[in-house]
């Protein structure tokens, strides 16, 4: 028996995620894969497991904390060499990034153009622009100032797809603060009671994320409407074979998944540049799922490769997951596609945004 510190694995392009819930306490015993804390991104909650059984000597954490990939939350007494590499895969150090060359490339002069109507800012007060060790360093080699980028992340955190934004729209000769995201500022309280209630981490993801969308994405939509006759009398034999209630929207996203094989243009991506087109020979689908918490859209991965029932079963689990706030990061990153379903409150039409962070070409609409 050995006593081991684990660290929090790689999380993706999270940082500084909070710890919003602590599953085990001191002393207790615990399996390898048990949860042990759970994390709350912009996106969605994950938990923590450990990677090593034993018994539990110290938590790290506390439940308010911030924590990245690295920052140590376990102290267990287990079995030697049992942890994973990966839960102890120490953090990088972002102070080791390489040096950016001196000579001024193509970008960098086009960047340093000026911008007409662009405010003033205080360049010298590094401290003062919130944005993790990745983008600092992206920002390095483009030469980009951040004090200049307008950031689209929770609490101000300026994030990779800003400095996209900022410098196609230096590119394009025009300031992205004409983008800028506003709302007037008026008392309501003169004509009558309000309340004011602050918003979650996830609506204010939310609310920049369609708005960036949005603005950035042309959208252009088609309607139309078929007979589902044949298709619901087949989910009713179906329904009366198996226990577990098959919906209408597992036929959909298999017919969808047919659908971009034959027409693979659909299932694809134009490349950072704007020079390539990223085909996927995957069908990853994404389902929209409406929580308390607002809209999120974990996917089914290799949706091409599963039967009406895989479907139905994994629809049923992630929607499950996504209303208690249980995804894992995996089920909410890969997606190549995506169905949005209005069915269940009625009507007949309507147009959905295509999120820009995930780049796709379209997204289904169902009523």
């Amino acid at each position: 028996m050995s006593t081991q510190v684990l660290n929090i694995p790689d999380l993706g392009e999270a940082e500084d995620v909070e710890v919003i819930e602590i599953c085990v306490k001191p002393g207790d015993i615990v399996s390898e894969e048990d949860p042990i804390i759970v994390l709350e991104s912009d996106k969605a909650a994950m938990e923590i497991p450990t990677s090593l059984g034993g018994k539990v000597l110290a938590i790290k954490v506390s439940v308010g904390d911030k924590v990245s990939a690295g920052s140590p939350f376990l102290e267990i007494e287990g079995e030697e060499g049992e942890p994973s590499d990966k839960t102890h895969k120490p953090a990088i150090d972002s102070a080791k990034a390489p040096e950016v060359s001196k000579a001024p490339s193509k970008i960098e002069e086009i960047i340093e153009q000026p911008v007409l109507n662009e405010p003033a800012h205080d360049h010298g007060n590094r401290a003062s622009v919130y944005a993790g060790p990745a983008v600092r360093k992206l920002a390095r080699e483009f030469g980009i100032q951040l004090s200049l980028v307008t950031s689209s992340g929770p609490k101000g955190r300026i994030q990779k797809e800003d400095l996209h934004a900022f410098v196609k729209t230096r590119l394009n000769g025009a300031s992205s603060n004409l983008f800028t995201f506003t709302q007037p500022n008026i008392d309501y309280s003169k004509w009558g009671s309000v309340e004011e209630q602050p918003l979650s981490k996830f609506q204010k993801s939310s609310l920049s994320n369609l708005h960036t969308s949005w603005i950035n994405i042309p959208h252009v939509t088609q309607h139309d409407e078929c007979d589902l006759s044949e298709l619901l009398n087949l989910r009713s034999q179906l329904n009366a074979k198996h226990a577990l209630k098959i919906s209408p929207l597992a036929f959909i996203a298999k017919v969808t998944a047919e659908v971009l094989s034959a027409f693979p243009m659909l299932n694809s991506s134009l490349d950072q540049d704007l020079e390539k087109i990223i085909v996927k020979n995957y069908v990853n689908m994404g389902i929209a799922v409406d929580t308390p918490e607002g809209l999120i859209v974990p996917n089914i991965k290799n949706v091409q490769e599963k039967s009406i029932v895989n479907i139905a079963e994994e629809i049923s689990m992630l929607a499950s997951a996504a209303k208690t706030r249980k995804l894992k990061l995996p089920d909410l990153k890969g997606s190549s596609f995506t169905i949005s379903s209005l069915g269940a409150i009625g009507g007949k039409f309507f147009t959905p945004i295509i999120v820009i962070i995930n780049p796709k070409v379209a997204i289904n609409s169902l009523k």
